[in-house]
């Protein structure tokens, strides 16, 4: 069963030596869900971890389907970049590609 098509935006990200906060949300079927993680990358390659909450998991399986197949395509969506980056109304934009030094 193929996943539906869905979007990742990111509002926050923090600016850390070794691994980066991240908060943001996905965007399917007309709904927004919201998760947090930690992006690292400096390390034995990029990688991206990310939490959510009970009723996000919820949600999200309901959404979708098949929740550790969505998981799995968010992070890999996630360490190549193929996200929307949106900081929130306080925020400076200072995106970076995981792996990759800050600007």
């Amino acid at each position: 069963m193929a996943l539906p098509e869905y979007q990742i935006v990111v509002d926050f990200v923090s600016e850390g030596e070794v691994a980066n906060l991240v908060k943001g949300f996905i965007e399917v079927k007309g709904k927004r869900v919201r998760f947090s993680g930690v992006a690292y990358g400096r390390f034995g390659g990029q990688n991206f971890s990310p939490q959510f909450s009970k009723r996000a998991r919820d949600e999200l399986t309901r959404l979708t389907g098949d929740f550790p197949k969505f998981e799995e395509d968010m992070q890999m969506r996630l360490v190549r970049g193929e996200f929307e980056a949106k900081p929130g109304k306080d925020e400076h934009h200072h995106h970076h590609h995981l792996g990759e030094p800050p600007a």
